[in-house]
């Protein structure tokens, strides 16, 4: 029975040793065709079954029985995929994985036009690749490049600084844009050389020729070639014109241009409402006092520069007058037509027995102005440093009428009339009447004593 379990034993360490020796290891080293380094993370097919991958010395190991061949496939992001059948009895196999090709591709822009750049010049090199292109009219070029590549770009074109740049192609298509600047590029600046606001519109010339107009800033680029000598001329509307010829080195780009208001003639003529002129009326400018019209109530200025004004005219006896002008072109003549000063008049109607009238019509210079009040009064508003005809009627008075003068600068005027009561025809006839009467009675008394005398005197002979 002893020797029974020893020959079982015996048989069964031989198959085991007879299955160790017919094991096989496939140690699969993968690495990049070019540069020979080792590539990790490649994944690993046999007979169409993952496996495994590259570890970071770009091995993988595989064990098999060796009793067939293998299909071994290697997969890496940015590589061709690697496909061979490997013997079985083979222990190793080295792998040189080749890089896909991808487009790589430029596209130039004018860094202040925003336009794109035909014609330029790209030149890459990396790789063992030296390549070079010209940007068509959409400012693109393409090169036919190995994914994972390091490439060094350099582009050049007439009017622009070079451009050199490093890119770095991943395991896709990589589109890359630049922007070019002109090195040729020069701003003119325009401002107001008081205030230092930005002149919109100003108009630039470049030896004569126009070369545009600047924007809401004040600025207008050009394009000009260094180390020369140029012929500036710029102009605005009520500015002064900036001439100047100026050689223009390497290192400038910005060209600070101000100009100076132009200055007109002003006059300002005060008149009143009689379209008279008004001596001595003060003129103001923007608050401030810049003296009196003369004679002919005209004030003038002989360099006033172009720009808009709040002008003040004041004299005794007149509302002032105020107005806005713009002063530009040729000049400005104002008129200013001053209103004369009103004052508050009460006119006060009252009898001889200084009892108001109401009811009494009002007419100043012809014109009815109204009627009085319960109080015999009426308020009007007049002007001042004037003569009035004031009438006043009314039922049962002697019609009135008076010159009354406004003094100049009065803002409150009384103007009392004392209108007399009067008389009515059939009360006069009434009072004839009555005095008639009185008068026919006394003649009849008169006679009646005349008569009873006569009878109380003697006859004379006759009475004896």
């Amino acid at each position: 029975m002893l020797k029974r379990r020893i020959i079982i034993t015996l048989i069964l360490f031989c198959c085991l040793l007879c299955c160790t020796a017919q094991a096989v290891t496939l140690r699969v080293s993968v690495a990049d065709e070019k540069t020979g380094g080792a590539l990790a993370d490649a994944s690993v097919y046999i007979d169409g079954t993952y496996v495994g991958s590259t570890a970071s010395d770009g091995t993988y190991s595989y064990y098999h029985t060796g009793k067939k061949d293998l299909r071994v496939k290697v997969v890496r992001t940015g590589y061709k995929d690697w496909v061979e059948y490997v013997d079985a009895d083979r222990t190793s196999v080295f792998v040189n994985m080749v890089r896909k090709d991808e487009i790589l591709t430029f596209e130039l822009y004018d860094a202040v036009t925003l336009k794109p750049i035909a014609g330029a010049l790209v030149r890459i090199e990396g790789d063992g690749v030296s390549s070079s292109g010209t940007t068509g009219s959409t400012g693109s070029t393409e090169f036919s490049v190995k994914a994972g590549a390091l490439y060094n770009v350099e582009v050049r074109t007439s009017g622009y600084y070079e451009l050199t740049k490093t890119v770095q192609v991943e395991n896709s298509k990589k589109v890359v844009q630049y922007w070019l600047f002109r090195s040729d590029l020069l701003a003119v600046q325009v401002k107001d050389s008081t205030t230092s606001t930005p002149i919109a519109g100003a108009e630039v010339f470049i030896d004569g020729t126009r070369a545009g107009t600047t924007d809401a800033d004040g600025k207008l680029p050009l394009n000009l070639q260094r180390e020369k000598r140029y012929s500036f001329r710029v102009t605005a509307p009520d500015y002064q014109t900036y001439q100047e010829e100026r050689y223009l080195d390497a290192d400038v780009v910005l060209l600070h241009v101000g100009l100076s208001k132009s200055t007109y003639p002003l006059s300002i003529t005060a008149t009143n409402e009689a379209m008279k002129f008004i001596e001595g009326a003060e003129v103001y400018l923007n608050g401030t006092f810049q003296g009196k019209t003369n004679h002919y109530g005209r004030f003038a200025l002989s360099e006033v520069h172009a720009g808009t004004y709040e002008f003040l005219v004041r004299a005794p006896g007149y509302e002032e007058w105020a107005g806005t002008r713009q002063v530009s072109g040729k000049g400005e003549e104002i008129v200013a037509e001053l209103k004369y000063d009103r004052a508050s008049v009460t006119i006060r109607a009252e009898g001889a027995d200084r009892r108001a009238v109401a009811g009494a019509v009002i007419v100043i210079d012809g014109q009815v102005a109204g009627t009085t009040d319960g109080l015999g009064c009426l308020r009007t508003a007049l002007v001042t440093d004037r003569v009035y005809a004031v009438a006043a009627a009314r039922d049962g008075y002697e019609n009135l009428s008076v010159d009354v003068e406004i003094p100049l600068g009065s803002t409150e005027f009384t103007v009392p009339l004392v209108m007399e009561q009067s008389l009515n025809v059939w009360m006069i006839a009434a009072g004839i009447g009555v005095v008639a009467v009185v008068l026919v009675a006394g003649v009849l008394v008169l006679r009646r004593r005349q008569a009873g005398r006569d009878q109380s005197k003697p006859r004379g002979r006759d009475g004896l």
